[in-house]
């Protein structure tokens, strides 16, 4: 691996992954320098290729992207054919994909860490994504009694089938309830309110590790923490992508819980800052989403404007860059003393000392990202700037990208939406911060 290791977590939603704190937990442990971005879009293909363009050739996937993705890989993993989903996944120097699942390791050390045996034990998996083809393929070879119950049922009978477990229709599952001794949640959120009469004496292992579920949900069912979970399959999927043999154990499991815990980092009222290079469009997005949200719009461009009483142009050509840049950041401490407000930052705005360590602070930070094509296109033409043209342009890029990487809570990948197709898909991301 080189000097830096740069990671990823893909999926919709991802806003509210831990992953990224996972992964800066297993650097530090190893004395390993890099960083781990969340990152979407609206079409997987394009988000592959912003990685690659990024430098980001290990992949963590999650949903909705487990099993379409398996269409992109060259070569599958034992493991990951056996369960028709990916959620690892390493790209080569010549953009070949090769696909894992470390899933299954999560779900099965998980479930022994309370169970010494599980032969005879009845199992209900709910949900038969790819989290669900993951559960199925651990507990195939346990002994347990294994039904699972999907709302589409043709989805559901197929993983039934794979693994030669009993499928029953999800809206029937209330008559079997008592009798399950293990209920293991796959699916994103609580979508449906199905299990509530669960006992003191059933267990739950929750695919939701970042949500305390209200009794209604699970009833009075013990809760097998799927913090674990994620832990367990994100450090197999470290080990194969820094290439290291080494065992879990119970002290760096607990190490690892209490680094999560205390460095969640969710953040619901605090402002939504949105950076990127010109023309990506931070203020057509951000009047838009806070348009359909409610929230406040500021635009810091427009705020420095408005204090020194002039255009961006005049203060670069009459002030020079250092005065605007010092302006800017004064600006931007302003705005982000603002709640439940939508921010957009200019494009340079990163480069200035200082500015990354409150984003961090104070903002969830999403780098709202368009091609070095369509930004090109879009910017060379441009009067805003006087320092664009066609010889900088590259070099201007080259520049930013990295302060936009390291200082981003989720990147979106928004090539090719309208802004009415990115803003709804953005608000679903930010639904699970609440």
């Amino acid at each position: 691996m080189s000097e830096l290791e740069r990671f990823a977590i893909i999926g919709h939603p991802v806003a509210h992954s831990l992953s990224p704190q996972l992964y800066e937990f297993f650097m530090k442990e190893f004395g390993a320098k890099g960083n781990c971005i969340r990152a979407t879009g609206l079409k997987l293909q394009n988000i592959l290729k912003m990685l690659h363009n990024l430098g980001i050739h290990h992949i963590n996937v999650t949903h909705p992207f487990k099993e379409i993705i398996l269409k992109h890989v060259v070569s599958l993993s034992p493991e990951a054919k056996s369960i028709g989903a990916v959620n690892t996944v390493s790209v080569d120097s010549k953009r070949q994909m090769s696909g894992h699942n470390t899933d299954h390791e999560g779900i099965r050390l998980s479930l022994f860490s309370r169970f010494q045996e599980l032969r005879g034990t009845r199992v209900l998996i709910i949900g038969a994504g790819g989290a669900g083809r993951a559960a199925a393929f651990a507990l195939s070879c346990t002994g347990a009694e294994v039904e699972i119950a999907n709302r589409d049922h043709a989805r559901g009978r197929q993983l039934a089938k794979d693994f030669s477990f009993r499928f029953r229709p999800l809206e029937n599952i209330s008559s079997v309830l008592s009798s399950i001794d293990i209920l293991v949640w796959t699916i994103p959120g609580y979508p449906v309110n199905i299990c509530p009469s669960l006992a003191a004496h059933q267990f739950v292992l929750d695919a939701n590790y970042n949500f305390e579920p209200e009794a209604r949900y699970f009833g009075n069912a013990k809760r097998i923490d799927g913090l674990n979970w994620l832990i367990y399959q994100g450090w197999k999927s470290y080990c194969l992508f820094s290439h290291r043999e080494a065992a879990l154990g119970e002290n760096m499991l607990n190490k690892a819980r209490q680094f999560l815990q205390d460095n969640r980092h969710l953040r619901t009222s605090r402002p939504i800052a949105l950076i990127g290079f010109m023309g990506a469009g931070k203020t057509t997005v951000g009047k838009q989403l806070a348009a359909q949200t409610g929230w406040e719009f500021l635009d810091t461009d427009k705020m420095c404007e408005a204090a020194a009483g002039k255009t961006i142009s005049s203060i670069f050509y009459e002030n020079g860059e250092n005065e605007f840049r010092r302006i800017e950041k004064e600006q931007i401490e302003i705005a982000l003393k603002r709640n439940n407000a939508i921010i957009s930052l200019g494009g340079g705005a990163l480069m200035t000392p200082g500015i990354a360590e409150m984003l961090k602070k104070y903002a969830f930070t999403v780098w709202l990202y368009q091609s070095r094509k369509t930004i090109r296109e879009r910017c060379l033409n441009s009067s805003i700037r006087p320092m664009f043209d066609s010889a900088s342009f590259g070099k201007l890029m080259k520049e930013r990208e990295p302060f936009y990487l390291s200082s981003s809570d989720l990147i979106v990948d928004s090539e090719g939406g309208s802004v009415e197709e990115i803003c709804d898909f953005m608000i679903s991301e930010f639904s699970f911060l609440d």
